[in-house]
């Protein structure tokens, strides 16, 4: 179709009246240069931006030699091996830490649009739950939800919301957060469990460990020793000890009678190798336990999707326990 002298003169009016930056675009510093000024300016080093951004001490210099060049001005100033900003470099610092802020803060929040529109929810959730309680339960969820795809991510790590596309954590948490809702899942307990063999060998109160191997997590040192304290059992020196970095391969080595771990009661119940593979040696004193949440961002309270999620996780853990 031809174009007419009226579509033409529309068509150049908008584009007359469209926003724009006084600075064009050309202009812009490349914006790795403004990440190694960043990083160089919040770490006061460029050694130490270097391996926030992967890359080597020399090529941070050359990026913010060449901002320094492209504005005519000094961002840090040099003395041996340390640096420090000038004034126009904590000046400049501030605005291009700001601009980043935002710029993030936008992919992010086109991330989460794209998951939204495709349907998408991303769990983060404690190793032991997601294998006793999600993952016996994801048929249901695909049968039911079919038009929802999950993204479940089974880790210790903090669960950044801010920083990150979480839409639902699993974690153990204080019940005021700012920003964050928390509900109680379950309060979990640490028991010993172990393979009914040591049981049947003699293992029947807590000061019989010191016969044992006490198997311990990795990343959890102080469990061990904080449990036995809290049922009054001090210096307690058992026949060895073993560290693994995953739960299940703690529980794997307890099956196979290699020692004695801690483990979440009553989620441990759920476990399939309960009651046949590994037990409760005996009853403990030590009742005092954790409560584990389901955290989400408050300004998705309403959002469809997570409520089925929610409702979803409430159900699978309701038939685990009743395993």
């Amino acid at each position: 179709m031809a174009e007419t002298k009226e579509d033409s003169s529309t068509e150049l009016n908008e584009i007359h009246h469209m926003p724009h930056s006084d600075l064009p675009l050309r202009s812009l510093p490349p914006l790795a240069a403004l990440l190694a000024f960043e990083r160089a300016a919040a770490q006061l080093s460029f050694r130490r931006a270097a391996v926030d951004l992967a890359l080597s001490p020399s090529a941070i210099s050359h990026q913010i030699r060449n901002l320094e060049a492209q504005f005519g001005v000094k961002l840090f100033t040099r003395d041996g091996r340390s640096v420090r900003l000038t004034a126009e470099g904590e000046r400049f610092r501030r605005q291009v830490s700001t601009a980043l802020t935002a710029l993030e803060r936008a992919c992010r929040d086109m991330r989460v649009r794209r998951r939204v529109q495709q349907d998408e929810v991303w769990i983060s959730s404690l190793p032991f739950f997601t294998s006793t309680v999600l993952v016996p339960a994801l048929p249901t969820f695909e049968r039911d939800n079919p038009g929802i795809t999950l993204r479940v991510e089974a880790t210790h790590q903090y669960a950044d919301f801010a920083e990150s596309g979480v839409d639902l954590a699993i974690r153990f948490g204080r019940q005021h957060t700012v920003g964050l809702k928390l509900e109680p899942l379950i309060k979990v307990i640490s028991v010993p469990v172990c393979a009914p063999q040591l049981i049947k060998a003699g293992l029947r109160a807590p000061a019989d460990l010191a016969g044992e191997v006490l198997i311990h997590l990795t990343r959890q040192p102080r469990t061990w020793p904080a449990w036995l304290a809290a049922v009054g059992v001090r210096g307690l020196t058992p026949r060895g000890n073993l560290w693994l970095d995953t739960v299940p391969s703690i529980l794997d080595a307890v099956e196979h009678g290699a020692g004695v771990a801690l483990a979440m009661d009553p989620l441990i119940r759920a476990h399939p190798g309960f009651g046949k593979k590994l037990a409760v040696p005996f009853e403990s004193r030590a009742r005092q336990g954790e409560t584990i949440y389901l955290v989400s961002r408050r300004e998705q309270a309403r959002d469809a999707r997570l409520k089925r999620v929610r409702r979803w996780i409430m159900q699978a853990l309701q038939r685990a326990l009743a395993v």
